[in-house]
């Protein structure tokens, strides 16, 4: 065999073998591609499920949140009509109680108006013998005895005295008042300095002027008289 086979079928060799090599990086590096293309495929897939997995806890966060805002919202609707409630039911107690309470003072004003003239009526009319000279000015004092059967008949002239307009004021003093008692004797003493000698038997009316008596009627006939001429 020449030299020139020998080389041509050891450069066919080498031209072999450095094919074999090249196939076998190409592979080589087809896997490596291969490798990393998964590797990237799979990474890219993880991100997308870590993205999706982000997302769907925000959506459920952000949920979270907004059924937590509604419920705290509801809450403060809730508080807030509780609080209205009370208050409209506390209005509306206290204008009852101040309307009750206005009738209640309209209603006693009234009664102590339509009271006070006939308190007044009753100080000014009933009088204590013992101190029927301490008033001002000039009037008369009715000393009744209760047994008396004409009371009804001077009462009768009182009340027609008392319809006039200048009628002059007429006071009561019973006797049978115990205060009264002491100045119903056997005989009367009518003009005394001092009241604890004043001594009448029986009804009898007595005219004061300025803190004295001026002058005494104790019969029938005089007391009506002058009743009478009073009228």
């Amino acid at each position: 065999m020449s030299n020139k086979k020998k080389n041509t079928k050891k450069n066919t060799s080498k031209t072999n073998e450095t094919k074999k090599l090249n196939e076998k990086e190409i592979r080589t590096e087809n896997k490596v591609a291969e490798e990393l293309t998964v590797e990237t495929t799979e990474t890219v897939e993880e991100t997308k499920k870590e993205q999706k997995k982000e997302k769907k806890q925000k959506k459920e966060t952000k949920k979270g949140n907004s059924a937590t805002e509604t419920n705290t919202n509801n809450e403060m609707f809730k508080l807030i009509k509780i609080v209205l409630i009370v208050t409209g039911v506390m209005l509306v107690f206290y204008g009852i109680t101040l309307i009750a309470t206005n009738k209640a003072d309209e209603k006693l004003d009234q009664q102590n108006q339509s009271e006070e003239p006939a308190k007044t009526e009753i100080q000014y009319e009933n009088i204590m013998i013992g101190s029927m000279l301490s008033h001002p000015g000039t009037y008369y004092v009715l000393i009744e005895e209760e047994d008396d059967n004409r009371l009804p008949e001077y009462e009768s002239l009182i009340t027609t005295i008392k319809a006039s307009e200048d009628a002059p004021t007429i006071y009561k003093a019973n006797l049978t008042d115990s205060f009264n008692k002491t100045y119903l004797g056997k005989e009367s003493n009518y003009y005394v300095e001092d009241l604890a000698d004043f001594k009448v038997t029986g009804t009898t009316l007595v005219k004061i002027k300025d803190g004295k008596i001026e002058s005494v009627s104790d019969s029938h006939d005089a007391i009506k008289n002058k009743l009478n001429d009073l009228a």
